[in-house]
Formats: structure tokens, sequence, C-alpha cells
């Protein structure tokens, strides 16, 4: 199964670190351009994209949520971003079992 990571240019550097194929982005052109780029792979199992990233594109991502089964979009916080429980090496590693 693929991954594919759709993240701030705060947040990308350490999606590619930890090997993803990544697209960063700052506005909501090139959100689209990152999000159908994602759609148009084959054999993609999950979307990773960041907080501040997916606020460009709420719409889509919602409705792509509730139509799509595959493949799976999963909404992480950006860098310095926070969730209950620690941040967004804490929330990677629970979520998907990987460390950044």
């Amino acid at each position: 199964m693929e991954f594919f990571c759709i993240a701030d240019r705060e947040s990308s550097l350490g999606f590619r670190l930890a090997g993803l194929d990544t697209r960063d982005v700052s506005s909501k052109e090139e959100a689209e351009v990152a999000l159908q780029e994602a759609l148009a792979k084959q054999g993609l199992g999950i979307v990773l994209i960041t907080s501040q990233a997916a606020a460009f594109l709420r719409a889509e991502i919602d409705k792509l949520v509730y139509e799509r089964e595959l493949p799976l979009i999963l909404e992480i916080p950006s860098k310095g971003g926070h969730v209950e429980g620690g941040g967004v090496e804490d929330f990677l590693k629970s979520a998907l079992g990987i460390s950044i």
C-alpha cells in the first residue's frame, strides 16, 4: 500500500525524511494540484494531509472522505500543531507506527 503526503512547507521535510512521497503546498491552487496528483496514482492507499494544507481543501476533503473508500484520507496536525496526548511525532507513531 502506497502513501502520499500533502503538507504545508513547514511540515513537509519530516515526511520526506520518513520516505513518504510528499508535496508541499502554500496555496489553494497548489493543494488542488497535489490532491489531483494523489487521486490519479494507481495503488495509492493513504493520503496524509496536514491540517494547514487541508484548510485549503476543506470541502473537497470532506466530500472525498464520505464518497470514496480508497485512498483513505487522514488529516494530521501540522508541525507545531497540537493533538491531545502529544505532538505530531506522537500522533504519527500511534496512528501509523512510523517515527519522524
